[in-house]
């Protein structure tokens, strides 16, 4: 069997995968089966590899419902280079028979997306419970962690996962009601006038974006609000703890820079040049710039699904955005 099969020619110095299912996996999906084995691979790439030909199943095309046999063999065709590299271990912060919460840092994608497929989030939290992941998947049981909650690239902090579906669905529905608060830690750009207000403004996709990632203020946009306090002022910036009552897309950062305070170092909501000379420059950030955006999810509180006890997790400010923040005086 060769890569020619109607798969399309690999990418130069990499050679295709073959993977072999044993007689443990006789009966299991073979998406769940390449969910498992390719850990830096998101569940959407693996689908499209299956459906575009990209695998194949004892040479030929399949189904992702189709089910393996012992002995049979995946062939997955590479178009370009994959980093195959193991995403780090996170802290944790909080976990329980339910839930798990983990200390993101900043420069780490939550989910596979675009170009990154590993190093993240996701990827972390699978191979944290490899074992136990394959074990639900072939014996169908309910152990599947799934984020309740991501967090921007360059944004630091708690992310919560939820380790069952059924705990997931319970989550989702706790963070719809405005059960699950949380506060961050902000520095933004200027003097804020008030020590403490109120931001409600609608959000919704800025149609002039050039990145396609942008929020702007919209009169038709979802309702959104944002309470800030000031927590120290500092020469030509104003470190902020930020406590967002809905939970809209980039809500803190597009709301900060609508009141003429952008987060510092936000590369999108301070001049999207910054943004798009960095996506050119291979991920290299403009030297006037911090290394990051300022911006970390310090607390998280909620009532437990299950317990009803009241959980608070918090994450410390990390050494990176305090070096940031020590670099200007205080006022």
């Amino acid at each position: 069997m060769s890569a020619d099969t109607g798969a399309g020619p690999a990418a130069a110095g990499e050679p295709p995968l073959r993977l072999s299912a044993g007689p443990a996996d006789a009966g299991l999906r073979a998406d769940a089966f390449l969910f498992l084995r390719l850990p830096f691979l998101s569940r959407a790439r693996i689908r499209q590899k299956i459906q575009t030909g990209e695998s194949l199943l004892n040479g030929r095309r399949y189904a992702t419902s189709a089910r393996l046999r012992a002995g049979d063999e995946i062939l997955i065709v590479w178009r370009g280079a994959p980093d195959r590299r193991p995403a780090p271990a996170l802290p944790v912060l909080y976990e329980d028979d339910f839930l798990i919460a983990l200390d993101k840092p900043s420069g780490m994608a939550s989910h596979p997306g675009g170009a990154r497929q590993s190093g993240t989030v996701v990827q972390s939290l699978r191979e944290r419970f490899e074992a136990d992941v394959s074990w639900s998947l072939q014996a169908g049981g309910d152990f599947f962690p799934g984020l309740v909650n991501r967090l921007d690239f360059f944004t630091s902090g708690i992310v919560l996962a939820a380790k069952t579906r059924t705990a997931l669905r319970w989550m989702q529905a706790l963070v719809a009601s405005r059960g699950v608060e949380k506060v961050y830690a902000a520095l933004v750009e200027g003097a804020c006038e008030l020590d403490d207000g109120t931001i409600d403004l609608p959000l919704g996709p800025d149609r002039a974006s050039r990145t396609c990632v942008r929020m702007a203020v919209r009169p038709d946009g979802a309702p959104s609000v944002t309470h800030y306090r000031v927590v120290r002022r500092l020469a030509g910036h104003t470190l902020l703890s930020v406590h967002p009552l809905t939970g809209r897309q980039h809500q803190i950062r597009a709301h900060c820079a609508a009141i003429g305070h952008p987060v510092w170092g936000d590369l999108i909501y301070r001049d999207e040049r910054l943004f798009l000379r960095w996506r050119a420059n291979g991920g290299r950030l403009d030297d006037s710039l911090p290394p990051r955006h300022c911006l970390h999810a310090e607390f998280c509180f909620f009532d437990h699904p299950v317990t009803g006890v009241r959980v608070r997790i918090h994450s410390p400010v990390p050494a990176d955005f305090m070096a940031i923040v020590d670099r200007y005086p205080a006022l």
